[in-house]
């Protein structure tokens, strides 16, 4: 999903070759280095993750193999050929207590396998791959047909009669084609480290969010009945507080300033619209 958008945000100013899960397995050391060897570059993005929440919580080899074993891996392989590395991390590494949006200082105590397996992916890029950038992040929406997320989920069920979506979690919605561009500036002119990145913006609910996206959508929000996420049957347990802010970010030189979500939501969804009402 990021990576769709990605990749023509990075070409208009560098010379970007891509693979896919199928022609590189991030976890599998000998196919990165030949991927590698063969395009010698200055900077690896490593987007390959394990994104289901509930499966990670019931697979944890599935988890750590994509989120950390992978991590490693391709670390390891980048500093052997002194390549940098950027790592999409998630704001789920944090425990979800705090009452306002966390920061890069803030302490991490993922409540889930898929956030523990997140942190202990920056753990694995940060000890074995000097030239780092973290980005932590969440909330995505983007990549169009590619988007399995929550924005794209409620749009393919807009025309049913009732929604449930919680309403004790809250968060930084992100568009991913934002996000691509933060990036890019980030590592074009910042330190290496670990950095916050999503959209500016309100803290919003899921159930808000929902009824933000119907009614971009021109459907009735009120569809939309709000629940409790213990009322749910979910392998994994949820973050109350998944919002962001970067400390980090304002003090340096230059720093890229996301739009806010709710102006690229509903840019994305008046565009994509169609796309998704008849998947």
């Amino acid at each position: 999903m990021l990576g769709s958008d990605l990749i023509p945000v990075w070409r208009e100013s560098s010379d970007l070759d891509f693979y896919t899960h199928s022609q590189c397995d991030a976890a599998n050391r000998e196919q990165v280095r030949t991927v590698l060897e063969k395009n010698r570059p200055d900077l690896v993005l490593h987007l390959a993750a394990a994104t289901d929440v509930d499966r990670c919580q019931t697979d944890r080899k599935y988890a750590y193999l994509n989120n950390t074993i992978s991590s490693t891996i391709v670390a390891q392989e980048c500093n052997r050929i002194e390549a940098g590395i950027v790592y999409i991390s998630s704001i789920a590494v944090f425990d979800g207590e705090k009452t306002e949006p966390y920061t890069e200082f803030d302490m991490t105590v993922p409540v889930n396998i898929y956030g523990e397996s997140k942190l202990q992916g920056e753990r694995e890029i940060a000890q074995f791959c000097p030239q780092h950038w973290i980005f932590r992040t969440g909330w995505l929406f983007g990549g169009g047909p590619l988007d399995r997320k929550f924005v794209a989920n409620i749009l393919r069920k807009a025309r049913q009669e009732e929604l449930r979506v919680v309403r004790d979690c809250v968060g930084s919605p992100t568009y991913t084609v934002d996000l691509a561009r933060g990036m890019r500036e980030i590592v074009g002119n910042q330190p290496f480290g670990v950095y916050h990145v999503v959209n500016a913006g309100p803290l919003v609910s899921r159930y808000e969010l929902a009824r933000h996206i119907l009614g971009i959508a021109h459907f009735d929000p009120d569809r939309i009945t709000p629940c409790l996420s213990g009322d749910l049957d979910l392998s994994a347990p949820r973050p109350r507080m998944e919002g962001a802010r970067s400390m980090k970010l304002p003090l340096l030189e230059n720093p890229p300033v996301l739009p806010d979500w709710r102006e690229s939501l509903e840019g994305y969804i008046e565009e994509r619209l169609n796309q998704f009402l008849s998947s």
